[in-house]
């Protein structure tokens, strides 16, 4: 599958079947759609399910300068109109879910429902003294590493072995590749070597996903899946209350025990949310 807007083509899975219910993911900062495999795997036969890479990773354009939530509510609704072509269900993680509530409060006719999954939504109108986050920090690294290891040529080989060998994120025991899987740590080496190192630059000078009006209704049904405050979770207790009081008929699940990565962390678990909220859609 591949939408082109104003020169950025947009590359992605479409499961095809007309007929079911479209479901639309959307992955974070740094990964890319294979995140999304196990779900895919899960809810096939059942939804129509549409995946794609942001610009700037996997295997959609790089446009380095245009790494903003604009271009990727923009690209979001261009997959939408294009490929989907009717109201669908928006599950976003992370930048993923930032996008999918901006989708939803400014095309509220493409939406269904959203399930967010611990989205920064807060982030831009929190206390400017955050430099020192474990997640920026994170940011920092990952740019610095993936460029250099781009510039000099690294093999797929080494990215997966720097996956295997990072620490697991979010309070999660063993390493990153314990997190992930085999699977997802061959997708997550692929996405950080095929990704433009200049998408973290505007999620480390805060124009990333600045636009956004956290106090905004979104106007559709939404779910809420939450990383654990302990664990370093975008998406606060404190956030959660201010979500509520804008979307008071949302729901907010928090996952006790999560890292920031809630699907790779609780699969099971988030399979069932899911699941649950897809129900209450008629789906």
């Amino acid at each position: 599958m591949k939408v082109e807007r104003d020169g950025i083509v947009l590359v992605g899975d479409d499961t095809g079947e007309d007929d079911l219910e479209p479901v639309v993911l959307m992955h974070g900062l740094s990964t890319s759609r294979a995140t999304w495999a196990e779900l895919i795997g899960q809810l096939g036969g059942r939804y129509r399910l549409i995946s794609f890479d942001h610009r700037g990773h996997g295997e959609s354009t790089h446009a380095a300068g245009t790494y903003v939530l604009p271009n990727y509510t923009a690209d979001a609704v261009a997959v939408l109109e294009q490929v989907a072509g009717r109201p669908a269900v928006l599950i976003g993680h992370s930048l993923g879910g930032v996008t999918a509530a901006a989708v939803a409060q400014t095309r509220p006719d493409l939406v269904q429902g959203v399930i967010l999954e611990d989205p920064p939504l807060f982030v831009a109108s929190r206390a400017t003294d955050d430099d020192g986050s474990p997640m920026l920090i994170m940011f920092q690294v990952m740019q610095q590493v993936i460029g250099d290891m781009q510039a000099r040529g690294a093999t797929i080989d080494e990215y997966e072995a720097m996956v295997r060998a990072a620490p697991a994120m979010g309070g999660a025991a063993g390493t990153m590749a314990d997190l992930l899987g085999e699977e997802g740590t061959k997708a997550q080496a692929r996405a950080m070597a095929g990704c433009d190192p200049e998408i973290f630059t505007p999620a480390l000078d805060g124009s990333a996903i600045g636009p956004i009006d956290p106090e905004a209704p979104l106007g559709v049904p939404a779910l809420v899946l939450r990383a654990d405050d302990a664990n370093g979770a975008a998406f606060s207790a404190d956030d959660a209350t201010r979500f509520l009081t804008a979307n008071p008929t949302a729901t907010v699940s928090l996952f006790e025990g999560s890292g920031h990565a809630v699907h790779d962390q609780f699969p099971d678990r988030f399979l069932s949310e899911v699941e649950g909220f897809l129900s209450t859609l008629g789906s």
